[in-house]
């Protein structure tokens, strides 16, 4: 037999089934379950799994290239996990759900890691997204990508674009969901990817990605009773079952706005409401105008929009001080992390945070001053909504934010990145952590530590 939690740390059992029973959520220390789950093995592991606070998770150049730091809000101290190859700092993080990491890396194939227990599971191939094929050298070996720009509504441009490897991702890749803890062995991954914020998904075990048109411009993702939940721009809600034979989808949330601004959440309620979350954001410059008076940036994108339905050869964009530009062939994935102190840059901060309840009955949004209880985690992460009396350590009323504003964060991937927590009394935002984290790249993201090792499906 392996050992046991009694054994590892005598009288830790019975005081974490004593509170367990209680209804309280008891913290484990990240040494001391880092020293569990060393000597345990896979059924005491699933037994000694409880709720975690989230953590932030981020990288540091001083720390090495393939240790992810781990922020506990409950402790207030950082912990450092050395995560598989590769390193965690040549990755994007496009997602984070159930304990696992969405990462994408350098040559943009995409992997969910456990930073917790270091499993690591390595996804379908990116050629096998629709928008997406391979191009391969005499050798027949990859060494580039087709992009094509259309969507289940038409074409954006006739002619793809060429990408290399390791900058397709910066251009693809939006934001990517579980449905459940990869650990169990069956689970769906959902991605909103470009062009223009689309969904595909894939199966555990599958070999590729599904494309789910037509509908587009999808800005947040939840599973809930076996179905796949998708929240547009314009607040639309489409349900979606994936485990059909043939899947099938319908709207169960009718347009709620008329025009794009903020980037929008959505998350039940530990009693159950549905909300809808409208995040606002400005920025340090006089050219790029504040989303909610803009629109610069909003311009720009529907200049860049024309171009492309006239079949302009300008289908190369990039993200620079000045809104999306042709890009360049200079335009590589830049590794070079840190700010150039001669060069302007755009910064994009959270200036405001709504949300509403979704009322069924009426069928329109109810505007909430307060979230009670309750608080809400944005980002890359999947949306959470949690409640304050199960999580002590955690501000009533407040919300905590990372960056994921796709367009701010791959285009100015060396710029300090957009994370607070804010007091939706008075829309007042302080700093996660004082002094605050520098850390640039990959973009921080909530993770709520999963101690699960996988019991069934494969991995690297």
């Amino acid at each position: 037999m392996g050992c046991t939690i009694s054994k590892v740390l005598p009288g830790f059992a019975e005081k974490f089934q004593k509170e367990a029973m209680e209804g309280n959520s008891p913290e484990l220390p990240q040494d001391v379950l880092m020293e569990i789950f060393a000597l345990l093995e896979v059924p005491d592991l699933v037994r000694a799994g409880s709720a975690q606070t989230p953590c932030l998770l981020y990288t540091s150049e001083s720390a090495g290239e393939n240790v992810a730091c781990l922020y506990s809000l409950a402790e207030k101290r950082a912990y450092k996990l050395t995560m598989p190859d590769p390193p965690i700092r040549s990755r994007y993080i496009i997602g984070s759900s159930y304990g696992w990491i969405i990462t994408a890396d350098e040559r943009s194939e995409l992997h969910l890691v456990n930073p917790i227990t270091g499993d690591q599971i390595n996804l379908p191939t990116v050629t096998t997204i629709e928008q997406v094929k391979p191009i391969c050298d005499d050798a027949g070996v990859v060494h580039a990508y087709e992009y094509s720009w259309y969507t289940g509504g038409g074409h954006y441009c006739p002619s793809p674009s060429t990408y290399s490897l390791g900058l397709l991702r910066k251009y693809l890749f939006w934001k990517a969901f579980l449905s459940s803890d990869p650990s169990t062995g069956d689970y769906f991954v959902v991605l909103i990817h470009n062009p223009q914020a689309q969904l595909s998904f894939a199966r555990a075990g599958s070999d590729k990605w599904t494309w789910l048109p037509p509908h587009a411009d999808y800005m947040d993702c939840l599973f809930e009773d076996g179905l796949l939940y998708a929240l547009n721009s314009l607040g639309e809600v489409h349900a979606f079952d994936l485990s059909a034979p043939t899947v099938t989808q319908k709207s169960v949330v009718g347009e709620a706005k008329t025009y794009i601004r903020e980037n929008m959440y959505f998350a039940r309620t530990p009693c159950g409401d549905l909300l809808q979350i409208w995040r606002s954001l400005t920025t340090n410059t006089d050219d790029c105008v504040d989303q909610m008076d803009g629109d610069v940036l909003q311009f720009d994108l529907d200049e860049y929009e024309d171009d492309l339905e006239q079949g302009s050869e300008h289908v190369k964009w990039s993200a620079g001080g000045d809104g999306l530009k042709p890009k360049s062939d200079e335009d590589e994935d830049d590794d070079n992390l840190e700010p150039d102190p001669n060069t302007d840059s755009l910064e994009s901060y959270t200036n405001m945070i709504e949300v509403f309840k979704v009322d069924f009955c009426a069928k329109m949004l109810v505007d909430i001053s307060s979230l009670g209880n309750s608080v809400l985690f944005l980002g890359h992460n999947q949306t959470l909504c949690l409640n304050a009396d199960a999580y002590p350590q955690l501000k009533p009323n407040h919300i905590y934010f990372t960056d994921d504003d796709s367009l701010y964060l791959f285009g100015w991937k060396k710029n300090h990145r957009d994370t607070g927590v804010l007091n939706l009394e008075n829309d007042s935002v302080e700093p996660i952590v004082s002094p605050e984290l520098w850390s640039n790249w990959p973009v921080p993201v909530w993770v709520i530590p999963n101690p699960r090792k996988m019991i069934s499906a494969s991995h690297d």
